[in-house]
């Protein structure tokens, strides 16, 4: 018994891993480096890679005291093992990324196991990997996607203390000093995160039952100096090198800012990440419901106590912050996967009016799902529209109402499966097939590519840096160079005049300024680069210009 249970268990485990390999695997050679936060993470690694200093983080000359180091210290690894920093590679940064993906996953599929069955835990492992707003964290170098495989496993830790609680066990100290290990480095990547989930988690289990023998078992003392030992060095070296600013503006700015003001314009209403769940946990949208229910009646149960617990404390919390971001709760999905996925291991009955409403709202978020890949095309491609797009999108449409039809007749776990496989399937197509192509949003790469065919590229072709007016995205200065200058019409002419840049990239609003500082010198037009700033969702045009003799004709890049 207990081997046919180690084999399902390692099977189900090879699968899972398979699975958000693949799904996670999506975009990442073929995405150009986002703006803004993608390109700033990656451009502040670049940076310790060229100078050698890992403590202090900086974009240019600018301190970025708002996240710890620890993803950078992932990513300059990655970058060192298999890549280098003038390759600009951003798949290199985004690795770590990707491990956290497949390691949430895997975490995930342990702790459903724990909690459920091994049948319970592979299908949430599905599930979690293959929500789109997971499969986008795993492959976008940033901190996300790393931090949720250390909730991951500081919760599945913390699920091995309590059931050794409740099911009268002893404890040891493995699973208590893994529990604080995941909490350091959790604390190392986005600061207080990790350790605010478990403690909610925590406060939800004292609120629901009322007994805290559990408290002890997570030996707090010696785990509290594990978590200092961990994370004290690289504060006080944080601490030195910033004289201190690095904690005034990291808690007293960007943590402490985001729960009273919305920052960066990043703001919503209460409810907000209520709606957004069942577009960014797609595949799960027909069980989320039924599996919150389910998990209700059984509150009086240990494992359900755990996971209501761990999910709603910490959503209140984000439903109430003032600054919200989609990926914000994405740290309780995998809560809400193994809930989800243990309704559908239940379910042995054609589903209720909840059920059914839930499946409706998965064929819904189908067709969503089908018109994005159609619709993106059409407006930011310059392209003929393919008509593969439009059967693709089809295709997805019929696939999510057949998916549907599973749910609707009581099927719900292969269901689930079919959900989670036809999500990972539009994570491809996005980020492999349709994002890669929309050449209008792709202003930096195109103008990296036109700086690389006039051999006027700062990194590749050790040219004098660039010097950009009106166009200040970090993913320019990360694919141009460190010393690329976001400046001023005026100062881009004067370092174009003085041999000091390469060449000017001027945004069509401050051309005249540009021109009337030249004061008659003989710059030309190399190209010029149409399209769209998704960051601000302004349209831009960059004319490259030079003090060299070019060819008669520009370049034109529409």
């Amino acid at each position: 018994m207990k081997a046919a249970f180690f084999e399902r268990k390692i099977v189900g485990l090879g699968i899972v891993a398979l699975f958000a390999l693949f799904t996670g695997m999506a975009g990442l050679w073929t995405l150009p480096p986002l703006d803004r936060d993608e390109a700033r993470f990656a451009q502040a690694t670049a940076q310790m890679l060229e100078t050698g200093d890992f403590i202090a983080i900086r974009f240019q000359e600018d301190e970025r005291n708002k996240k710890p180091a620890g993803i950078h210290w992932m990513q300059a690894a990655s970058v060192a093992a298999f890549s280098n920093v003038d390759a600009r590679e951003i798949w290199a940064y985004r690795l770590p990324s990707l491990l956290g993906g497949v390691l949430a996953a895997i975490f995930t599929f342990l702790a459903g196991t724990k909690l459920y069955d091994a049948r319970t835990g592979m299908l949430a492992g599905l599930l979690l990997a293959s929500a789109p707003v997971v499969a986008a964290e795993s492959t976008i170098a940033k901190t996300d996607g790393m931090l949720l495989a250390l909730i991951c496993l500081a919760q599945l830790a913390f699920v091995h203390v309590y059931a050794s609680v409740e099911e009268k066990q002893k404890t040891g100290w493995g699973w208590p000093i893994i529990f604080w290990a995941a909490q350091g480095a959790g604390a190392l990547v986005k600061g207080p995160i990790a350790p605010m989930i478990s403690l909610l988690t925590g406060a939800g289990l004292l609120l629901s039952k009322g007994y805290a023998g559990w408290i002890s078992r997570l030996r707090p003392i010696a785990g509290g100096i594990l978590f200092i030992l961990m994370t004290l060095p690289w504060l006080i070296a944080i601490g030195i090198a910033t004289d201190g600013r690095f904690f005034t503006d990291a808690i007293g700015g960007d943590m402490l800012g985001k729960v009273g003001d919305a920052q960066e314009g990043h703001s919503g209403p209460p409810g907000y990440h209520t709606l957004l769940l069942w577009f960014l946990f797609w595949p799960a949208a027909a069980l989320i419901v039924p599996g919150i229910v389910q998990a209700w009646r059984e509150r009086s149960e240990w494992q359900a106590r755990f996971l209501l617990s761990w999910v709603i404390p910490a959503w209140i919390v984000f439903e109430i912050a003032a600054t919200k971001l989609p990926h914000y709760t994405s740290p309780l999905y995998p809560a809400l996967a193994i809930l989800a996925a243990h309704a559908a291991v239940s379910l042995s009955q054609k589903p209720g009016w909840i059920g059914r409403a839930g499946t409706l709202a998965f064929i819904a978020i189908g067709f969503c799902a089908a018109g994005l890949v159609a619709a993106l095309p059409m407006q930011f491609s310059t392209g003929p529209m393919e008509p593969a797009s439009m059967a693709i999108a089809a295709l997805i449409a019929i696939a999510s109402i057949l998916i549907g039809i599973l749910f609707w007749h009581g099927r719900a776990y292969q269901g689930g499966v079919a959900a989670a496989c036809l999500a990972s399937l539009f994570a491809w197509i996005v980020m492999t097939g349709v994002l890669p192509g929309l050449s209008q949003l792709a202003v930096s790469p195109r103008l990296s590519t036109a700086l690389e065919i006039a051999e006027r590229h700062p990194i590749h072709d050790g040219a004098a840096p660039v010097a950009i007016a009106g166009y200040n995205e970090p993913s320019a200065v990360f694919l141009l160079g460190t010393r690329t200058a976001l400046t001023s019409p005026e100062d881009a002419a004067s370092r174009l005049l003085s041999g000091d840049a390469s060449a000017a990239v001027i945004e069509a609003h401050h051309k005249q300024a540009f021109e009337e500082a030249l004061r008659g010198a003989g710059a030309r037009s190399l190209a010029v680069i149409d399209g769209l700033n998704y960051s601000n969702g302004d349209y831009v045009s960059l004319t490259i210009f030079t003090m060299a003799a070019q060819p008669d004709q520009d370049a034109d890049n529409r």
